[in-house]
């Protein structure tokens, strides 16, 4: 655990009663049957904790879904019916070796102990969003692009304001880093998790970069 003022926050950890909400409205997601039983594919969840507050992870057999903040049932419900809907999703409460991968290298990153991700993902999208998501996965750790440096980088006819709303879409936070895509002026713009959330990441990274990393 590091000993700075930034490890952990009280600033984002939510009320037990409220917790207790949100992961009960999950599980009621899971048996609103939106898609064919039978031919859905199974989404295994799971909640952990945080620095900057509880999260749920999902996963597929093919690799990470989801990696979200649980802020509001609304919020969440949006994600997750959209897997069902659209990409034929089904909640399963069963547990799957996946999540034990993606929970231990969530540990290890806000234990300073991780700066990259070795993780299989299923993040389904158009193919300008995948294109956005890949090349977010390619800004380093401890550093920042801006919007137009990015959309520069994608070329093709990409404009900052595209680009914004593919970051948006993104739904695996921290893995898929949209946190490190700024203003051009440098200011902090457009992160689903909040402002708040998005300074303690990008100043987080920025102590660890400083210091000398454990290779992994």
């Amino acid at each position: 655990m590091l000993n700075n003022e930034l490890f952990p926050h009280p600033a984002f950890t939510l009320p037990a009663d409220t917790l207790a909400r949100l992961q009960g409205g999950v599980h009621a997601l899971g048996n609103n049957r939106l898609t064919d039983s039978a031919a859905s594919k199974p989404l295994y969840y799971r909640f952990i904790d945080s620095p900057v507050g509880p999260v749920i992870i999902m996963c597929s057999e093919k690799g990470v879904v989801l990696l979200e903040f649980l802020e509001t049932i609304e919020t969440i419900t949006k994600e997750i019916t959209d897997l069902q809907t659209r990409y034929g999703f089904a909640l399963s409460r069963q547990d799957h070796p996946g999540l034990d991968v993606v929970q231990q290298q969530i540990d290890e990153y806000f234990s300073g102990r991780r700066q990259t991700f070795a993780l299989a993902l299923d993040a389904p999208g158009t193919a300008f969003d995948e294109t956005v998501w890949a090349h977010l996965q390619r800004i380093p750790y401890g550093r920042t692009c801006s919007y137009g440096a990015l959309a520069r980088e994608i070329g093709n006819g990409a404009h900052a304001r595209i680009v914004g709303s593919a970051n948006h879409r993104n739904r695996i936070s921290i893995v898929i880093p949209c946190h490190r895509v700024i203003g051009a002026d440098g200011s902090l713009t457009g992160y689903g998790g909040g402002l708040p959330r998005k300074r303690w990441l990008l100043e987080f990274e920025s102590v660890q970069a400083c210091s000398t990393p454990l290779a992994i």
